[in-house]
């Protein structure tokens, strides 16, 4: 408990206090008066609850010199302690607010994003995020870019803390135990690796993403537990490279990499597979027709779990493959069939539930 509410509780303590001292005493010194009008205790707190409230309806009221004195200094008192009481309401309701702007009340999400640092690029993966229909936490130590994430996106998907990126106790507020991935993004790579050997520490089990300017730290990181390390730098570079000689290529890659907005759009979408997916048992080459021809959409690989808990990646495996629960189908789709896919298959896009290690392969 702060001092100001121990003062606050101290106030209000004496101020009842006083109330009842004298609003007895009004009773005691009118009630066997000749021509009292408050001639019973209920009438002398009806009086001065009625004066308190400024309401006035004149209905009980002191008859005596002394009774009269003790009035006066009742209403003068009452409009001191109501103007206290609404100074302190206001004050309580522009604190809430503030710290409901800053999130530092906290938010309920689960399962959800959450994005340690925010600049240009931060928001730019946000926005990717959303569109995809989930939702984020961000923190950040900027009060102004507190009050732009407010107004650029919908509090319902994007929760915003301002703290200090130092203060690790303070991510509870994001809910960082249950969130699904922490995307540390700073703009140094050595403040970045700082940064998440600490957080590892705390939070030693979460799904961690990181994005590198010096691409030549990847394994670095990756021998920090980081399960997903990305090169700003060489994606841009193979988009570059792409678009010089092979352009198509380079559009349709950087289209598949954004969500689809519109209902042509095409995206690159994953679904986990269980028990209730239709093509559990199949084989991937029959899937692969069938989801064509029937779902116009393109089964371009398979994540499946290994034994250990691993994960391998097959990029567009041959006949024999045979999907199985805990599976994860990746496809193309257009935003129309994007729908249709999530009703068939029973979940939502994305592996935001999975946080064990991955092994790639190419």
């Amino acid at each position: 408990m702060t001092n100001q509410q121990q003062k606050n509780i101290l106030f209000i303590g004496l101020a009842l206090t006083a109330y009842l001292a004298v609003t007895y005493m009004l009773y005691w010194i009118e009630h066997d008066q000749e021509g009292a009008n408050i001639t019973q205790l209920n009438e002398a707190f009806w009086y001065t609850i009625v004066t308190l409230s400024t309401v006035g309806y004149g209905d009980y009221y002191p008859t005596t010199g002394l009774g009269q004195f003790i009035g006066l200094v009742f209403i003068v008192g009452s409009v001191s302690i109501l103007g206290y009481l609404i100074s302190q309401l206001t004050t309580q309701v522009s604190v809430y607010l503030e710290k409901k702007r800053l999130g530092l009340l906290g938010t309920k999400f689960t399962n959800h994003i959450l994005v340690i640092g925010w600049d240009k690029f931060g928001k730019e993966v946000v926005e990717e995020v959303v569109h995809s229909g989930q939702r984020v936490a961000i923190v950040c130590d900027d009060k102004i870019e507190i009050d732009l994430i407010h107004e650029a996106f919908d509090s319902k998907s994007v929760f915003a803390l301002f703290t200090d990126y130092s203060n690790v106790e303070a991510l509870e507020k994001a809910n960082i135990r249950d969130s699904a991935t922490v995307f540390i993004n700073f703009p140094d790579d050595t403040e970045v690796l700082i940064y998440l050997i600490n957080l590892k520490k705390s939070y030693p089990d979460l799904n961690y993403v990181v994005s590198l300017n010096n691409s030549s730290l990847r394994e670095t990181f990756a021998a920090t537990g980081v399960r997903y390390v990305v090169s700003k730098t060489e994606i841009a570079s193979r988009l570059v490279a792409s678009y010089t000689f092979e352009p198509d290529v380079a559009m349709m890659a950087e289209s598949l990499m954004t969500s689809a907005l519109e209902g042509e759009d095409y995206d690159l979408l994953e679904y986990c597979v269980t028990e209730q997916n239709p093509y559990v048992g199949h084989d991937y080459l029959d899937a692969f027709i069938s989801l064509k021809k029937e779902h116009d959409c393109v089964l371009v690989g398979i994540n499946k779990k290994q034994s250990g808990g691993s994960r391998l990646l097959m990029k567009n495996p041959s006949a024999g493959v045979t999907i199985a629960v805990d599976d994860y189908l990746i496809l193309i789709c257009t935003g129309n069939t994007k729908t249709k896919m999530q009703k068939l298959f029973g979940v939502s896009e994305g592996r935001l539930q999975e946080r064990e290690t991955s092994q790639q392969v190419k």
